[in-house]
């Protein structure tokens, strides 16, 4: 899949980094540059592929593009990109503020366009093998969860498809707090000597559905990287609960415990060399890694969800099916500016119908 890139920074070069670790399923078409020098630089290493020109750019033969853009700029290089008739991968969030969310939603029925956004958190590996077991029933019916896994709408993402409330309103309460804690590790490794102490921001928020389910958010960016802030999952139902990687559940006769358990090679005396193969559960797997089939692929989980967004891309530009529907994602969106203002207001808040919410709401991914 030929991929035609809008965006240079550091999660646009994380993506390149998984389209060079799988050669077999893509390929950079080209890379459109709002920094001349840049764009030099870029073209000195990838001859023809280094534009600064959007039209010059949407003339080449990319299978699709991904948009990767500060948020307050994104909206006319989505219209340009479908008017174009490319379909489109646009980074999170694809808006900025609800009257843009709803715009993006028509510039789709406008050009009747292939769009998706690239959230990649849900399709981490963790995150699908304790979907697979919800999808089991393992749980029974979801009635709460409490992540504390990633920021905003990363983890109200995955919290509500755990919980299966799509389109659903919501009221939503919430506060922000800080603590201290030593800094020491960041997007370039360990700080090694410049160690210093930091006000952590932690936001804290319930989302009660109209059904009366639960979600509880809770998440500080200090757990991203700090090895003494850890992540959590803890996700309740009538059947079964999930604490992390615990699972306690009813198997038809009496309650019995199974852990999710990481296969990995290159452990220990293991020659084969790094890589992720899955998750298993009771002895079976629950996910199995898509680009296992390519051992050079060394590729870390995030970026195995984030080619998994790539791979859902190509199926969906194929036959398409959705990964992460563009109405999902609006949504999830919305609901992180909604808990924004219920912390900032510091009074509960209410969401309303979007313009996304007048269609079908039967999930196909």
């Amino acid at each position: 899949m030929k991929i035609g890139f809008i965006g240079n920074g550091w999660r646009t070069e994380g993506y390149w980094r998984i389209v060079h670790e799988v050669p077999e399923e893509f390929e950079i078409s080209g890379v459109l540059f709002r920094n001349p020098d840049k764009a030099a630089a870029f073209g000195k290493t990838h001859p023809g592929l280094a534009f600064t020109e959007l039209d010059a750019f949407l003339g080449q033969d990319h299978d699709m593009v991904f948009i990767l853009l500060p948020r307050h700029i994104v909206l006319p290089y989505i219209e340009a990109v479908l008017k174009a008739g490319f379909p489109l991968l646009v980074e999170t969030p694809p808006a900025n503020g609800p009257d843009e969310l709803n715009a993006v939603w028509e510039l789709q029925k406008k050009y009747g366009a292939k769009i998706q956004v690239a959230e990649q958190y849900f399709l981490q590996p963790y995150h699908r093998a304790v979907k697979a077991l919800a999808d089991r029933g393992v749980f029974g019916e979801i009635s709460n969860l409490r992540i504390s896994m990633a920021h905003d709408y990363h983890g109200i993402s995955v919290m509500r498809r755990l919980l299966g409330t799509e389109g659903l309103p919501c009221s939503i309460t919430g506060q922000r707090f800080e603590f201290p804690v030593l800094w020491h590790c960041g997007r370039e490794g360990l700080a090694e000597g410049s160690e210093k102490i930091v006000r952590d921001g932690r936001k804290v928020a319930s989302f009660v559905f109209e059904n009366g389910k639960v979600g509880f958010f809770d998440f500080a960016g200090e757990q991203y990287f700090n090895y003494f802030r850890s992540r959590h999952l803890n996700v309740q139902g009538t059947h079964g609960e999930l604490n992390d990687y615990n699972v306690a559940y009813w198997n038809g006769r009496m309650p019995v415990s199974a852990r999710l358990e990481r296969q990995d090679t290159g452990k220990d005396s293991n020659l084969e060399g790094y890589f992720h193969r899955g998750i298993t559960w009771n002895g079976e797997y629950v996910y199995e890694n898509p680009f296992a089939k390519y051992p050079k692929a060394r590729l870390t989980d995030d970026e195995i969800a984030m080619g998994s967004l790539l791979l859902g891309m190509k199926r969906m530009i194929a036959g398409g099916e959705e990964i992460y529907p563009l109405r999902e994602a609006l949504e999830d969106t919305y609901l992180y500016l909604m808990m924004d203002e219920a912390i900032r207001t510091g009074t509960a808040v209410k969401t309303t119908p979007q313009a996304w919410n007048d269609t079908d709401l039967n999930p196909k991914s």
